[in-house]
């Protein structure tokens, strides 16, 4: 949700330096968009923290063994 709302802060700051003429407001847009780039965290769990059995680990060497 905080990716959103920073990336449509970020259009918003870049459409307003074109309707205004002034460049700097579309550089704080482009500040903010970084800044968003950088924040966003990735949700997606691996195998190792969903407290399965097998580790990713092992699961590699097992097909590795065939």
């Amino acid at each position: 949700m905080k990716l959103l709302l920073l990336i449509c802060g970020a259009a918003v700051c870049v459409v307003l330096s074109f309707v205004w003429r002034q460049p700097w407001i579309g550089g704080v847009g482009l500040l903010i968009a970084f800044v968003a780039m950088f924040t966003d965290r990735d949700d997606v769990r691996l195998d190792d923290e969903r407290r399965s059995h097998e580790t990713t680990k092992s699961v590699r060497d097992m097909r590795r063994h065939r």
